[in-house]
């Protein structure tokens, strides 16, 4: 909160021009940042997916080729082992030995011999044939060779569910009239005569893992990135030869095994502390995943660069249209200035200034409206001028009114001398009274007065009273000494007490006894002033009539007969005044109670608020 205030602060100090000159920046910026974000969300921002998109795309289309490679084996496989005549080659005793060579010499052989031929550059296929009356070869493996082998166990077990069967990346295995070569392989495996379980052979093709990535060395998803071939144990089953220097340390290996090969996925990884970008395409059939690797830089390169473009752009046409708003706004300035130039000199006192004026804008209206105002001061003053000699007899006059009051009060003063000279104190002291009384009326310019004041100005009314009433009237107060000094308007309780004595004096028989507390309310914050006699009282009939008055606002009260409204007034004072000026000095909390009884006397509660208003 504080800093907004701060910044509001500074932002008034600024000129009348920098405020203009920013207003212009703020509602041109406003519009050039919408329209630079569209542009960057639909120009920029998808240059940059459209890059990943075609790198995307070059992976599917990989993933599509490979997939066919695998269902164009299937197929083969499919058409060998549903071949009758081996199939009824490969069951025991279908026939017997001199038919078998016949069919060997003349259908499977060249079976064979067409599979060999097709399919050389793929790989190698085997049979492992239950019917061990068929000559052993590369080609022909008797079953019960392999049949107890872990690995050919787990293969049984899986043509239980579906066939064919791919048989993960692996070593090539040692078999009979075959060269040792140990190349990595895939092996697809078809049941041949399932329908027999006793009598069932098995088709196995190993695919040469070339076969199917060999397409990785053509292709090139950008100018440093490359595509492995990953199976699910997270280990690189090939990769092209561009890429073989960046995979060949263990750390390397590492790091591709923080990708999940199972699933399609994408992401960022770091080779060398290069960043890249992968995109991960299982082949579900071979449990090997194509991961795609491109370096972040090829991808954000032209992004990069088109962006700056665009920025650079978005640069230059804020500064062009901030170039322009400064020019704009001191052009328009150059009226306010010439406004304040001339109300500088009027402000001298030279109001025959006159601003010119050549347009009809809202600053060329202000500008008539301070030469009529410069006008209209002119004349003032010339006023003014002529009433001066008035104003300076006015003072004159005021002068000499001071005199009566002086005179008046140095009369009193000869007056108290002349008791005194005569031995008469009584008199000398209520004459000293009145003067003090006198005194207070006149020359108390002050709003409010402290309660001591107030108490000596009453004690001084009492004891010229008591020189009326023959000593009569017995004064008493109790007022805390922390309460002395408490402010309050002038007059609030002589009026009271002046009352107290008119009123209560009224046929009332003997002495008449007023008292005067004042109390602090702890609970609430008020002070309480309690005028109590013992007097005759007030009527019911006009006690209601008090109260009505009393509780009216002074706007809403009716006049009344001087019989019925001269409520206690001394010096013009009345009960309503007092109820009126405590009303208006505290606004709050304030208020005058009125209780009396006929022959009983009055009380009256003043309340006022410890913190005045004002």
């Amino acid at each position: 909160m504080m800093r907004r205030l701060s910044l509001f602060r500074h932002f008034g100090r600024l000129s009348f021009k920098s405020k203009l000159f920013l207003s212009y920046m703020l509602i041109v910026l406003i519009p050039v940042s919408v329209s630079g974000a569209w542009i960057y969300n639909q120009v920029i921002v998808p240059a940059r997916g459209e890059r990943l998109l075609l790198i995307e795309q070059a992976m599917n289309q990989l993933l599509t080729t490979v997939d066919k490679e695998v269902d164009d084996i299937e197929k083969t496989g499919y058409l060998i082992s549903t071949n009758n005549v081996l199939k009824k080659s490969l069951l025991k005793r279908y026939y017997d030995e001199s038919e078998i060579i016949e069919v060997m010499n003349t259908s499977i052989q060249s079976l064979l011999s067409w599979f060999v031929a097709t399919h050389k550059d793929i790989g190698e296929f085997h049979f492992f044939n239950v019917n061990e009356t068929l000559p052993e070869s590369r080609y022909f493996i008797p079953l019960s060779t392999v049949d107890d082998q872990p690995w050919f166990l787990d293969i049984k077990t899986q043509f239980e569910n579906f066939y064919p069967y791919w048989e993960n990346r692996h070593t090539q295995r040692e078999y009979p009239y075959r060269k040792d070569s140990h190349q990595p392989v895939y092996s697809m495996f078809y049941p041949i005569n399932e329908d027999f379980p006793d009598d069932t052979s098995y088709l196995e093709f190993e695919i040469d893992i070339s076969h199917f990535f060999a397409k990785l060395e053509a292709l090139t998803l950008s100018s440093s990135g490359f595509v492995l071939a990953l199976d699910w144990d997270g280990q690189i089953a090939y990769a092209p030869q561009a890429a073989v220097a960046l995979v060949e340390k263990p750390q390397d290996l590492t790091t591709l095994q923080q990708i999940d090969p199972r699933k399609i996925t994408s992401g960022e990884l770091t080779f060398n502390g290069i960043p890249y970008r992968y995109e991960v395409k299982p082949i579900q059939r071979l449990q090997t995943s194509l991961v795609g690797l491109v370096p972040l830089s090829d991808i954000n390169g032209p992004w990069n660069q088109t962006k700056n473009i665009f920025i650079l752009l978005i640069l230059f046409l804020t500064i062009l249209l901030a170039v322009l708003s400064f020019l704009l706004s001191g052009l328009l300035i150059k009226k306010i200035v010439r406004i304040i130039s001339n109300v500088r000199k009027i402000q001298n006192g030279n109001f025959q200034v006159r601003i010119p004026v050549h347009g009809e804008d809202e600053i060329d209206r202000l500008a008539l409206n301070i030469n009529a105002m410069a006008s209209q001061i002119d004349e003032l003053i010339n006023r003014v001028y002529k009433s001066q000699v008035s104003q300076k007899e006015a003072e004159l006059m005021a002068l000499q009114a001071q005199i009566n009051p002086h005179f008046l009060f140095n009369t009193l003063e000869t007056l108290r001398m002349m008791a005194e000279t005569r031995d008469e104190q009584q008199l000398s002291d209520a004459i000293t009274a009145l003067g003090s009384i006198m005194r207070y009326n006149i020359n108390n310019g002050n709003i409010s007065v402290t309660l001591a004041t107030e108490i000596e100005h009453i004690q001084d009314y009492i004891q010229i009273q008591n020189l009326l009433h023959n000593e009569r009237i017995v004064l008493h107060c109790n007022i805390p000494d922390k309460l002395q000094s408490y402010q309050v308007p002038n007059l609030l309780l002589q009026p009271i007490v002046e009352n107290a004595v008119v009123h209560g004096m009224k046929g009332h028989v003997g002495s008449l006894f007023i008292s005067i507390t004042i109390t602090e309310d702890d609970s609430n914050p008020v002070l309480r002033c309690v005028i109590t006699d013992n007097g005759s009282g007030i009527e019911a009939n006009r006690l209601e009539l008090v109260h009505r008055q009393l509780s009216l606002d002074p706007e809403q009260r009716s006049p009344l007969s001087e019989a019925n409204s001269k409520i206690g007034r001394s010096g013009g004072v009345a009960l309503t005044n007092v109820s009126d000026r405590i009303k208006h000095y505290y606004e709050r909390d304030s208020g005058i109670e009125l209780s009396s009884e006929p022959g009983q006397g009055t009380t009256v509660t003043i309340t006022l608020p410890t913190t005045p208003e004002h």
